[in-house]
């Protein structure tokens, strides 16, 4: 995964237990450049949502792309929040997202990465 694999794909792993979740859909992006942001949402707890930076969604220490079930979290123990994400309010899906209701017709972010 780099930089230029935008907009980002949906399916994401956190290498740590985030309030105990670890599976998230990037349900909405935006920003230019250097400023990229994704708002990720819990796959299965609706009231996590995060605001990360796509540099942090790069950075393969934090992040996986895709949901890896085979391998156990960094740390067993649950962080509430690192330091440098921020809990979201926002939790409206992208045009692109095909999680709206009606589903937008058109192009449809993949889940997962062709690699």
């Amino acid at each position: 995964m780099n930089s230029e694999n935008w907009p980002p794909i949906k399916a994401w792993t956190s290498k740590f237990s985030i309030k105990g979740q670890r599976y998230f859909v990037a349900i909405n992006y935006g920003g230019n450049l250097r400023d990229r942001w994704v708002i990720l949402i819990s796959v299965l707890d609706s009231n996590v949502i995060l605001d990360v930076s796509w540099i942090q969604l790069l950075d393969q220490s934090k992040w996986s792309s895709g949901w890896d079930e085979n391998k156990p979290p960094s740390t067993t123990r649950s962080i509430d929040i690192p330091n440098d994400l921020k809990i979201s309010i926002y939790n409206q899906p992208s045009r692109d997202s095909g999680l709206t209701i009606p589903i937008t017709k058109g192009t449809i972010r993949p889940w997962f990465s062709n690699g």
